[in-house]
């Protein structure tokens, strides 16, 4: 008797062993799983925050700035997860809290050295959009290279690479707009690299302002200045909305 329970414990520690062994395991991949799922959402955003920092630093947008995002993200990523990037990129594109440092944190920890640079190589095309790289945007990739903590080798092959494109103003670049865009932009009080987001607000600022309801009691004249006004103003807004942000893709 005093065998078969010596038996009967010894096999039920196994199993308990083994049971735990089992937990462990699962508990084990499932921590993986988990660290690989916040790795790569953090890439994601990462590469959709820095590419939204670059667009925005350009003076016009253009469908060719998300085409040179999603041409990259082609090549690093498979479809679900590029398709995902680009959704973050939208959101960061109109969101007024960004942190260039941080993004840049971020791409230290989940990045490669050489995955870095092929990243700023791609932020780099972006900012030829237009006429050029402009004095903010040299500082603002300067900027970005200081934080990932590219070698200043590399950062002469790049600035090589993009010499042609440098411009000295940004003046340069509003020449890529047309001038009923530009007088959409003015009508609208608005700078050209403002946002959808700034857009709709401007929009309703304005409406309100110029709103012939406003002008009930003012003299002929006022009126019809007013209606003239807030005519502009839809016409401006409409154009804006379905000819410039509508054709960009954002």
């Amino acid at each position: 008797m005093p065998i078969i329970a010596t038996l009967i414990t010894a096999i039920l520690t196994l199993v308990v062993a083994l049971q735990y062994k089992e937990k462990r395991r699962v508990r084990k991949e499932a921590e993986e799983l988990k660290r690989k799922k916040e790795r790569r959402e953090q890439i994601m955003k990462t590469v959709a925050g820095l590419s939204a920092v670059m667009i925005r630093a350009n003076t016009v947008r253009t469908k060719s700035q998300l085409d040179i995002v999603k041409n990259y993200l082609d090549r690093k990523m498979n479809p679900i997860y590029a398709k995902q990037t680009i959704e973050y990129l939208k959101t960061f594109l109109y969101s007024e809290k960004i942190s260039v440092n941080m993004l840049c944190l971020n791409a230290n920890r989940t990045f490669k050295y050489g995955n870095r640079v092929q990243l700023l190589n791609m932020l780099m095309c972006i900012s030829t959009c237009g006429k050029g790289i402009c004095k903010s945007e040299r500082e603002l990739i300067e900027r970005i290279m200081q934080h990932m903590k590219i070698s200043q080798p590399d950062r002469e092959n790049l600035w090589n690479i993009y010499r042609g494109y440098m411009v000295d103003d940004e003046e340069n670049l509003e020449q890529s707009l047309n001038e009923k865009t530009k007088k959409a932009f003015k009508t609208m009080e608005l700078d050209y690299n403002c946002s959808l987001k700034e857009l709709k607000r401007q929009w309703r600022q304005l409406s309100m302002r110029y709103h012939p309801d406003k002008y009930e009691l003012s003299d002929e004249n006022t009126k019809k200045e007013a209606t003239r006004k807030m005519q502009e103003i839809v016409s401006a807004y409409n154009f804006l909305l379905n000819n410039y942000f509508e054709s960009i893709g954002i």
